[in-house]
C-alpha cells in the first residue's frame, strides 16, 4: 500500500512546494517595504469635486490624466496637527509634451512661501526660480499654499513590483501645521499628459486591493503609454507555444478531461505572467538606471514560473489525474492560493488551478 501524504508525491513536487513556501514567506517580508496601492478612480476637476482620499497616511499612487489648457485635478484629505504629509508627483518616462505639471499643497496653517524638494539627483531641466501659484488653481478661503514646480530628473526611477519606470518630478515631506482639510492640486502643462500623485508612507493593502493588483498592473502599463497587444504579447506567445507543445507531446490530453485542461491552462498562464514580469523589467530598465529592485521582479518571475511548471507537471503526467494520487487536489488548491498571493496568472490562472483541484476531488475514485 502506498503511503498517502503531501511529501510522498515525487522528486519534483517535494522541493517545489518547499520553495513555494519559502518564496511566499520572503515575499510578504518584502512587500510592505516597497509596494504602493494604485488608485485610478475619480474626476476632481474643481475644489467642490475634489477626490477625497481616506487615510492619507496609507501609501498609494493616484493615477490620472490632464487634458492641457489649464486643466487641474484636486484631491482632499483630513490631517491632524503634527501628522506627516508625504506628497509627490510622477509622470511616465515618455510624456506627450515637454512641459511638466506643478504640484500644489493647500491647507490651514501653511505659509504662503514656496518650497521645492527633489528626489534623487539634480534635475536635467532646471526650473530656475520657484514657480508662483498658477492662476487657474483655486485656493480654499483662509488656506495657505505650497507650490512645487515640476522638473524632470536626470534619470527615471525603477519600481520593482509592477515593474515600471517613471520620472519623479516633485516631493513634499512635512508635518501638518494645523488639523483640518488639506488639498493637493496638479496643474496641467500646456499639452496635458498622464501623471500620478504619490500620497502617504504607511505600506498596507486590503484583501481586495491585493487581489486586484494584476488588473491594475495592466492599467499602469496603459498609463505609461503601452498598447494592449504589447502588454499581452509575452502571455499570448507563451499560450501559443505551450498549447502546441502539449498537443504534440501529450496526445492523451487531447481527450477531453476538464481537470487536466484546467490545470494545464493555469500552468501556462502562470508561466505567461512570469515571462511578462521579465519582459516588463527589461522594458523599464531600458528607460531607467540600474537598481537592486530588479531582484523583486526576478523573484516574482521565477515564482510564477515555478507555479506554472508545477501545475503543468501535475496535469500532464501519465498517472490517473485525481484518481491514483489523493494529494492532487491539495496541490492544486495550494497552487491556486499561491497564484492569488503572488499575482500570478492575471487572476484567471489561480481560478483555473482551484477549479482543477475541485474537479480532481470530484473525479476521485
Amino acid at each position: 500500500m502506498k503511503k498517502w501524504g503531501l511529501w510522498n508525491s515525487g522528486f519534483l513536487l517535494r522541493p517545489a512546494f518547499v520553495l513555494l513556501t519559502t518564496l511566499l514567506t520572503a515575499y510578504f517580508l518584502l512587500s510592505p517595504v516597497f509596494a504602493h496601492v494604485p488608485v485610478f478612480d475619480g474626476e476632481g476637476k474643481s475644489l467642490e469635486e475634489a477626490i477625497y482620499v481616506e487615510d492619507p497616511l496609507k501609501s498609494r499612487v493616484l493615477y490620472g490624466e490632464l487634458s492641457g489648457g489649464g486643466d487641474v485635478r484636486y484631491y482632499s484629505f483630513e490631517m491632524e496637527k503634527g501628522e506627516r504629509i508625504l506628497l509627490g508627483l510622477i509622470i511616465p518616462v515618455e510624456p506627450r509634451t515637454r512641459g511638466f505639471p506643478d504640484l500644489v499643497l493647500m491647507g490651514p496653517g501653511l505659509a504662503g512661501e514656496e518650497e521645492e524638494e527633489k528626489e534623487g539627483e539634480e534635475s536635467e531641466e532646471e526650473s530656475g526660480e520657484a514657480s508662483e501659484l498658477p492662476e487657474n488653481v483655486e485656493i480654499p478661503e483662509g488656506n495657505g499654499a505650497l507650490v512645487v514646480p515640476g522638473s524632470r530628473p536626470k534619470s527615471a526611477t525603477y519600481e520593482g513590483f509592477t515593474p515600471s519606470a517613471f520620472y519623479s518630478l516633485a516631493r513634499l515631506d512635512l508635518e501638518a501645521p494645523e488639523s483640518g482639510t488639506y488639498y493637493a492640486a496638479v496643474n496641467s502643462p500646456p499639452g496635458g499628459g498622464n501623471y500620478g500623485v504619490v500620497l502617504g508612507y504607511l505600506e498596507s493593502f486590503s484583501l481586495k486591493e491585493w487581489l486586484f493588483i494584476p488588473l491594475n498592473q495592466v492599467r499602469i502599463y496603459r498609463w505609461e503609454g503601452q498598447s494592449l497587444p504589447f502588454i499581452f504579447s509575452p502571455l499570448l506567445f507563451t499560450l501559443a507555444v505551450g498549447f502546441l507543445l502539449i498537443l504534440r507531446t501529450k496526445a492523451e490530453v487531447v481527450d477531453y478531461d476538464p481537470g487536466r485542461w484546467s490545470g494545464a491552462l493555469a500552468g501556462l498562464l502562470f508561466l505567461g505572467t512570469g515571462i511578462s514580469f521579465l519582459f516588463q523589467m527589461l522594458v523599464s530598465l531600458s528607460k531607467s538606471a540600474y537598481t537592486p529592485e530588479i531582484i523583486i521582479a526576478l523573484f516574482m518571475a521565477f515564482a510564477h514560473m515555478g507555479l506554472g511548471a508545477s501545475a503543468i507537471y501535475l496535469s500532464l503526467r501519465r498517472k490517473g489525474y485525481g484518481k491514483e494520487r489523493a494529494a492532487d487536489p491539495l496541490y492544486f488548491l495550494i497552487l491556486g492560493l499561491g497564484g492569488f498571493l503572488l499575482w500570478a496568472g492575471w487572476i484567471i490562472g489561480p481560478v483555473l488551478a482551484l477549479e482543477a483541484g475541485l474537479l480532481a476531488w470530484g473525479r476521485k475514485g
